[in-house]
């Protein structure tokens, strides 16, 4: 598919249409991006940055050539001749919002919730409690400034006040990031199935923070590995935690771990968040840590999350991992200090950080 574009009157003094010829097979589309320039303000593919809102016309020009793209790979993929009349037909199905009296109904909030349901089919359960976060945030801001939440008021405007009141919350950069992110992804959801056709979201800043991280040192994991806390479900949090170290698997991978999964010396099991199968070399404690549990518990005894990431704080404290730590954090400009001890910092994603950490710095390829 040859793309082009032209203006309808490239020497009017004033604001004229920006158009969109796609050619299939020879025959030639012509689409409206609904974006209007002055012909000095048009470079032969964008808005110049001088013309007034030209970041959100070039957004509207880029995601008018985007599902153009898309209905061209799409027919590709599914091996099947694409006409100019086919293109016409599905460009103006995707270009134009949904119209529906039931679709006019539906809150922004309400299809949130719709979109959750989709991506949990596909999302690990921590993910899909972070999209039910967001949502929960995006309700209280909308109780709190009666901003009114609809995809038409998705603006700059509206991040701005969104913003302030995580900043008033005083919500730390690296999370105000993760539900701008989240946030984004929803309304290119909902844009594709035609919710809305509005694209100033893309202009919406993302925080971006490293997040500070607790160093474990394969001396503190040994001592943890040998020290016998003479508490039945403490060893087990104990052992599932060290059986994480030694194999690099997330807590959500051990619990679906089935007895066929393991073989003499090696684990081969379906990963839930990357969607593959792995095979995993089993080193001696991991296959000790079987052995036992299999024995005792007829297979390998993992409790919640929940009560492992209470549990494992203690188990750490009990063996002196207590030194006061401080990390600096910020809510936009706003400096906090958060100090607390070592071990209050950790969960048992703290093991698969640790199996990674100290794997390259044995030589590891990444």
């Amino acid at each position: 598919m040859n793309i082009a574009f032209f203006l309808k009157e490239p020497k009017k003094a004033t604001e004229t249409m920006v158009y969109v010829s796609a050619t299939v097979k020879g025959q030639r589309l012509k689409c409206s991006t609904g974006v209007k320039v002055k012909p000095s303000q048009w470079t032969g593919t964008k808005v110049r940055q001088v013309a007034p809102e030209s970041a959100t016309k070039n957004l509207k020009i880029e995601n008018t050539v985007k599902i153009l793209k898309d209905i061209e790979r799409e027919y590709l993929l599914k091996e099947q001749p694409l006409s100019k009349e086919i293109l016409e037909k599905e460009f103006e199905h995707k270009i134009t919002p949904i119209t529906t009296t039931a679709a006019k109904k539906k809150s922004l909030l309400t299809v949130f919730d719709e979109f959750i349901e989709v991506r949990r089919l596909e999302k690990s359960e921590n993910t899909v409690k972070t999209y039910k976060t967001c949502k929960n945030h995006l309700q209280a801001f909308s109780d709190e400034t009666k901003f009114n939440l609809s995809f038409e008021n998705i603006n700059l405007n509206f991040h701005d006040e969104l913003l302030a009141y995580f900043f008033e919350k005083n919500f730390y950069n690296s999370t105000i990031g993760k539900y701008t992110t989240i946030l984004k992804t929803f309304m290119n959801w909902t844009g594709e199935r035609r919710f809305h056709n509005n694209m100033e979201f893309k202009k919406f800043l993302v925080f971006k923070e490293d997040s500070e991280k607790i160093k474990l040192t394969p001396e503190i994991v040994e001592k943890l590995r040998t020290t016998d806390f003479e508490n039945d479900y403490s060893n087990i949090v104990r052992d599932i935690f060290i059986f994480s170290s030694y194999t690099g698997l997330r807590f959500i991978d051990i619990q679906n771990m089935r007895p066929e999964d393991v073989t003499e010396d090696f684990l081969r099991l379906h990963i839930k968040k990357a969607k593959e199968m792995l095979e995993i070399p089993l080193l001696d404690v991991p296959k000790e840590i079987i052995k036992n549990h299999t024995e005792r518990y007829g297979r390998l005894k993992v409790p919640t999350n929940q009560f492992c990431n209470r549990e494992i704080k203690k188990l750490f404290e009990a063996i002196g991992f207590d030194d006061k730590i401080r990390f600096v954090k910020y809510s936009g400009s706003s400096k906090i200090t958060v100090e607390k001890k070592a071990h209050d910092y950790l969960t048992m994603h703290y093991a698969r950080v640790f199996f990674i950490t100290n794997s390259l710095i044995k030589g590891m390829n990444e």
